[in-house]
């Protein structure tokens, strides 16, 4: 046996338990919900599930349901993304203008404090993040009504932007120090540059800074979106539980009640392969952007 072919043996020996254990904790239930996706299961009608085709796939493109919780699912990504972006940006070009310029002891003091303090939203569960925002928006003693002098149910009135500005408190820290990352890693000297020309701070932003971090921009901004569209639960099912109404059902949300309020979890199976394939289909994107770069 030649070299190369040992040492082909021994890799694929030693990667075989990763191998195993990928296929046993992703592959076999991606498998068994493809499979559950083709059958209708309620348990309790009958323990055994029911043939039943493509007729689960049928009832996902024509439920008006399934519709309105996908542009529920949309009109949230969208703008809890546009914020979550938009006050990434301004903070991190704060936040490096601080840690550039800041020399002396103090600054830097501030500095990591104030890095300490945004990184919390982030590091919170996000159920506990849920709990604290209901909280805050309750109608009778919340601080922020307190604050506003108002008495607004605000997951009742405004439920969408409700969930909307917790998520984007939430995940903010996140897009923030990938946006501070790629500013403290343009060169200084082209700072030095653009003042030696007489740019102001925001010209700086708009010329310098944004164009050098595109790259970045472009990749939180796409994993974020994916994340928004296809894992956001915890946020809308703890203050909200989809309400009032439907009105802010999303998708994964959707997928969760049909297996465990309705029972049907054919149905749910194949609501949850189309999440599958939507998160393919935005990666393919991401991916295809990237290269395009």
């Amino acid at each position: 046996m030649s070299r190369s072919k040992a040492k082909v043996k021994a890799g694929l020996i030693l990667t075989l338990p990763s191998f195993v254990v990928v296929f046993a904790f992703l592959f076999y239930p991606i498998f068994y919900l493809v499979r559950m996706s083709f059958y209708d299961y309620f348990p309790l009608r009958s323990l055994e599930p029911v043939f039943v085709g493509l007729e689960n796939y049928r009832w996902l493109i024509s439920s008006d349901i399934v519709l309105h919780s996908l542009w529920i699912t949309l009109a949230f990504t969208i703008f809890s993304v546009a914020l979550e972006v938009v006050l990434g940006l301004l903070v991190a070009a704060l936040m490096a203008k601080l840690l550039l310029e800041g020399k002396s002891l103090f600054d830097k003091i501030f500095c990591a404090a104030i890095n300490g303090l945004l990184i919390l939203p982030f590091a919170t569960p996000a159920i506990s993040a849920a709990v604290a925002w209901k909280m805050l928006l309750q109608p009778s003693f919340g601080p922020v009504n307190a604050l506003l002098n108002v008495q607004i149910a605000w997951f009742s009135e405004y439920p969408l932007l409700s969930i909307i500005v917790a998520d984007a408190w939430k995940m903010t820290p996140m897009v923030l120090f990938l946006f501070l990352a790629g500013i403290l890693s343009i060169d200084a000297a082209q700072y030095e540059a653009a003042k030696m020309d007489g740019a102001n701070a925001i010209q700086e932003f708009f010329y310098l800074t944004l164009p050098s971090i595109l790259p970045v921009l472009g990749v939180a901004t796409a994993f974020r979106a994916i994340d928004a569209f296809t894992k956001v639960f915890d946020v809308v099912y703890m203050p909200t539980g989809g309400g009032p109404g439907n009105d802010t059902e999303v998708f994964p949300l959707l997928v969760w009640k049909t297996a465990f309020d309705h029972l049907r979890f054919g149905q749910a199976s194949a609501l949850a392969v189309a999440a599958i394939l939507i998160s393919l289909f935005l990666c393919a994107i991401l991916l295809m952007s990237r290269r395009k770069a």
